[in-house]
């Protein structure tokens, strides 16, 4: 991937249910440990947000560790000083795209940043978490526009009675 691309990291239900009153509605640890040893990677990576999935945050796991915390926000006052803020899901991709230090950008939420993200031609990947459930949810992720494509799928994985799957879609080459 360039500098300038960025990957989604999502988990969502049967009927691309991803939240419910901010908070997600499933508690799969594999899930977690998925989500923080792909967004950590060797510590140079950032994760970037809009400011309701921030505030989601549980305090005891702000700022994500080891990982540049951005927050998207028309708020320019909106920190706290343990991440970065940006305006745009653009200004923010274009400038950590020109960050050495940061290896891969992952935009991670919530229902607003991922419509805008899939728009944007940066967007290269969607790590998926694929739960085979329908919950009660009030948050959903977009339809997946054409051009990507599944590139792989991980066995399923049953947790507390929940079975899920890993999936990566690949933008296709333009």
């Amino acid at each position: 991937m360039t500098a300038s691309s960025f990957s989604i990291v999502v988990a969502m239900d049967k009927e691309r249910g991803i939240g419910l009153n901010g908070k997600l509605p499933w508690k799969l640890s594999g899930d977690m440990r998925f989500f923080r040893e792909l967004t950590t990677g060797s510590g140079h990576n950032a994760v970037l947000m809009g400011r309701k999935t921030w505030d989601s945050l549980p305090a005891a796991f702000k700022p994500l560790p080891k990982r540049l915390n951005g927050v998207l926000s028309r708020n320019r006052t909106d920190t706290d000083g343990t991440h970065k803020l940006w305006s745009s899901l653009k200004e923010a991709v274009s400038e950590l795209g020109r960050d050495e230090n940061i290896q891969e950008i992952f935009v991670i939420g919530g229902a607003q940043i991922y419509s805008e993200a899939l728009t944007l031609p940066e967007c290269q990947r969607i790590y998926l978490t694929a739960i085979d459930a329908a919950y009660s949810c009030d948050t959903f992720f977009p339809e997946i526009p054409p051009g990507f494509h599944e590139s792989t799928v991980s066995d399923s994985v049953e947790e507390q009675g929940i079975r899920y799957c890993f999936r990566l879609l690949e933008r296709a080459s333009q």
